[in-house]
């Protein structure tokens, strides 16, 4: 039987702003993943073509990649769960915007 040893770390924030993406782009390879994170579309007043500002990167390999898969896929199934319990009347609603 192997004993398991736990250690604490601490989280120091080097950047404590953030910024907003609601669009991705995802690039990959054998080996790795690369994220391009957007807050949006939006239009070139010149050409009058949209365009998607890539405003961060991040990249990692393949099974960082999993492993945040699995982090974001637990904590969406517990929001999900967590909505659930609350009556539909009490929840916020969302307008619908027509783009």
């Amino acid at each position: 039987m192997t004993e398991q040893k736990t250690q604490q770390i601490k989280v120091k924030y080097i950047e404590t702003t953030s910024l907003y993406a609601s669009q991705f782009i995802i690039n990959t390879s054998d080996e790795d993943v690369t994220i391009n994170f957007s807050s949006g579309p939006i239009a070139d007043p010149a050409s009058g073509e949209m365009l998607l500002p890539i405003h961060t990167r991040l990249s990692m390999t393949m099974a960082g990649a999993r492993r945040l898969h699995a982090v974001l896929g637990k904590i969406i199934s517990q929001q999900q769960d967590a909505q659930e319990k609350i009556p539909a009347g009490a929840q916020a609603k969302i307008p619908d915007i027509e783009q």
